[in-house]
């Protein structure tokens, strides 16, 4: 979860200076890039930003309204990220639920955690998923070509076609069951999700912030 931070008088000076520093810096030339044609896409905006030496070409999905942001730097490692609106209704934690369920198995990519199998089997230099309090992301990044694209097909093909719209399983791993160790125990409730949760709920630090967020928000 995104955490805010507050600063005092001097560190924002700091922070002035350092900003003034960094934007006197050469950034390292970027060839200038041109916007590629697709049927599909429209392009809404190319811009060079200057204090990253990156080019920026933002297209639109002519059919579904979708945004995609395509940059080029000066840097080996290649990230991909694709990124939803998710608002929530209450504090169920549904978008978390989903989130967790989306890397679950897809329709091309069967197998009960592809996400474990990708940290240990590729070359990713990053591999995760975030659930924001507006927003879910799911984020790879590589320096070998041809994995990134790999790592891209995985992911793509678990957001749009996950396992967990015709696997209830899914959802109850992920979420929250009930589980039964011996006869004569009682119930207990069980879930990835839900264990995560009971530890950031354990912290003092995450509580506060959490009410800090909500009393603002």
């Amino acid at each position: 979860l995104s955490r805010g931070t507050t600063m005092g008088s001097s560190a924002a000076s700091t922070c002035r200076s350092s900003t003034s520093l960094a934007s006197t810096m050469a950034a390292p030339a970027v060839p200038v890039m041109e916007a590629v044609s697709h049927p599909s896409y429209e392009v809404v905006q190319t811009d060079h930003i200057t204090e990253f030496g990156a080019n920026a070409i933002l297209y639109k999905h002519k059919k579904t309204g979708a945004e995609l942001l395509s940059l080029s730097t000066d840097d080996d490692n290649k990230c991909f990220g694709i990124t939803f609106r998710t608002p929530p209704t209450d504090s169920t934690g549904v978008p978390h639920i989903l989130e967790h369920s989306v890397l679950c198995g897809s329709r091309k990519y069967t197998t009960k955690d592809p996400f474990v199998q990708l940290l240990q089997g590729s070359l990713q230099t990053f591999l995760n998923a975030f659930t924001y309090p507006d927003r879910t992301c799911y984020v790879v990044a590589s320096q070998n070509t041809k994995d990134f694209y790999n790592l891209i097909n995985v992911y793509a093909d678990a957001v749009f076609h996950p396992r967990a719209i015709s696997d209830p399983m899914v959802h109850a791993q992920e979420g929250w069951h009930l589980e039964l160790e011996k006869l004569e125990d009682d119930l207990t409730y069980k879930g990835v999700v839900y264990n995560e949760m009971k530890g950031v709920y354990s912290s003092p630090d995450s509580l506060l912030q959490r009410e800090a967020q909500q009393s603002i928000f």
